[in-house]
């Protein structure tokens, strides 16, 4: 399977310009369909303080947050432009931002994202990737602020701990894979383990005809080693499996999937 039908969250934002930059690049790529959604809810104000703002004031809060949904399209097409106008899409969407992208991407192959701005000005109209990957059961790929796009490519470092979300990373990466595409599986442990680890992965990819390059690393700070791992190997595309530990202890605490998020310099596939 190729990737066909790619959702890519937009609104408006400079990191998701970014977003939406990358999942153009793929769609021209393999040839797919890409629709971008605006998800949103009330804006923030109504939300928090709707029972005290006088009917004039809500009325013009929402006359503004049309006026933005509809700039968030037009810069949309304008980015498109270049696209064919059959396969390219926008869909506004009312409802808990979250909540209403994953039900929407149940009908897609891949859904491209942005982080979060810290300070955003629209924070009803924000998804968050973490959410997303963990809930959605859809491949997730984030594209971290600031990135270029035109240096996107499929090389790609598969960190592989031998667990389910990273094999459901692995078979989503698959469908992205070029012929020319260089490999490279990441495991960390003892040599002789690691080895032994990575086997399933290793021969996944070489019954598709790939010849992954196999690295094994001890490591206390697993995400420091996938991402140097990553900048060494001169990697287009970070794969892994996301979350396998539970969210609370992975906010209370920190956790690979956070951290490589926060820090990746590269784009990061997920699946959880």
């Amino acid at each position: 399977m190729t990737i066909k039908n790619i959702l890519v969250s937009y609104n408006g934002s400079e990191a998701a310009d970014a977003a939406l930059k990358t999942a153009l690049i793929m769609a021209e790529r393999y040839q797919a369909h890409l629709t971008g959604i605006l998800a949103h809810g009330l804006p923030s104000m109504l939300y928090a303080y709707g029972g005290q703002v006088p009917q004039s004031a809500i009325d013009q809060i929402e006359a503004a947050d049309r006026v933005h949904r509809e700039e968030v399209k037009t810069a949309f097409f304008k980015l498109c432009a270049s696209t064919p106008d059959e396969r390219v899409h926008f869909l506004d969407v009312y409802g808990e931002a979250d909540e209403t992208l994953m039900e929407v991407a149940l009908g897609y192959d891949l859904v491209v994202l942005a982080p979060v701005e810290k300070r955003s000005n629209f924070p009803h109209m924000d998804v968050h990737p973490d959410v997303i990957a963990r809930n959605s059961g859809k491949p997730v790929m984030m594209v971290p602020k600031g990135y270029d796009p035109t240096a996107f490519n499929e090389n790609m470092l598969l960190a592989w701990d031998g667990k389910r979300a990273a094999a459901r990373a692995l078979n989503a990466a698959l469908a992205l894979l070029q012929p020319e595409t260089a490999l490279t599986v990441l495991t960390i442990g003892a040599p002789e383990r690691a080895e032994a680890k990575a086997q399933p992965a290793m021969q996944q990819l070489q019954r598709h005809g790939y010849a992954p390059k196999l690295i094994t690393l001890k490591a206390k700070k697993v995400a420091k080693a996938i991402l140097s791992t990553a900048a060494e190997e001169g990697a287009g595309l970070l794969v892994m499996g996301a979350y396998e530990h539970a969210k609370l202890a992975e906010d209370l605490f920190g956790g690979v999937t956070n951290t490589v998020l926060k820090k990746t310099k590269i784009p990061v596939l997920l699946s959880h």
